[in-house]
């Protein structure tokens, strides 16, 4: 089985729309092998040096993108074992995020680390606008994952799916069926860059609904409450001690 990249990867909910006017509204979600003939140029800059893959560097686990992981606790998730460094900042966008691969590659204090490890949360903020769909992004989404794979070429590169969002996030009612279109085509993306994918949707979900319980009661608010993020966490826990998760590993 290849990361990201399964014959057929399925996670279907309660048959039901993909829109609705209010917060009752059901998920329904198919994820399937794409084929693609897509090519963009791949970043030219921000590579690690050769001298910085040697046994004396520091392994580092890198957080990068949204809310979502910003709000992770990166010392409990590295459990004293694990040297994890949270970039992420709440409102990133896809391109925010570019800029802080290339600062973070340019910061000379970063040379003692070796990334070995990258989990990356985007699209929240970027489809939050999309009326017209989310078709438009898959050239910036193809291009960051690229650019994060030239930067750091040592690293497993893990990408989150999108949680569900209350159909009150930003009055736009479009932004349901934006949330299942970004998570099918950030599995084609996946699959074609065979990065792996965290498809962290159904775990938030309820027979078929928003879960309420790992959300606040407010309808507004799209973050998960304490119980939530705990989910959210087990995930990122499990990937980053647990190497039974990579296919191609030797052991």
């Amino acid at each position: 089985m290849h990361p990201g990249c399964q014959s057929v990867l399925q996670h279907r909910v309660l048959p039901g729309n993909s829109e609705g006017s209010d917060e009752h509204v059901r998920y329904s979600l198919s994820f399937r092998k794409f084929k693609s003939d897509i090519t963009l140029p791949v970043a030219n800059h921000g590579r690690e040096s050769s001298s910085q893959q040697n046994a004396t560097l520091t392994p580092v686990t890198l957080l990068l993108g949204d809310s979502f992981l910003a709000r992770l606790d990166s010392s409990r998730l590295g459990k004293s074992k694990k040297t994890v460094l949270n970039l992420a900042k709440g409102g990133s966008r896809i391109p925010g995020t570019v800029r802080c691969v290339d600062e973070f590659c340019n910061n000379i204090d970063n040379r003692i680390y070796l990334v070995d490890q990258i989990f990356l949360s985007i699209g929240t903020n970027d489809i939050r606008y999309c009326r017209n769909g989310v078709s438009h992004l898959k050239g910036n989404l193809f291009g960051l994952i690229r650019h994060i794979k030239y930067s750091f070429p040592k690293a497993k590169i893990f990408c989150q799916s999108l949680l569900p969002l209350p159909v009150t996030f930003a009055n736009r009612n479009y932004v349901i069926r934006n949330v299942l279109d970004f998570n099918r085509l950030l599995y084609h993306v996946c699959s074609h860059e065979r990065v792996y994918i965290i498809n962290v949707f159904g775990s938030f979900l309820l027979h078929g609904l928003r879960n309420p319980r790992l959300f606040p009661n407010s309808n507004n608010d799209i973050h998960p409450n304490s119980r939530g993020l705990a989910v959210l966490a087990r995930f990122y826990i499990n990937r980053i001690h647990n190497r039974q998760f990579d296919p191609f590993s030797p052991n």
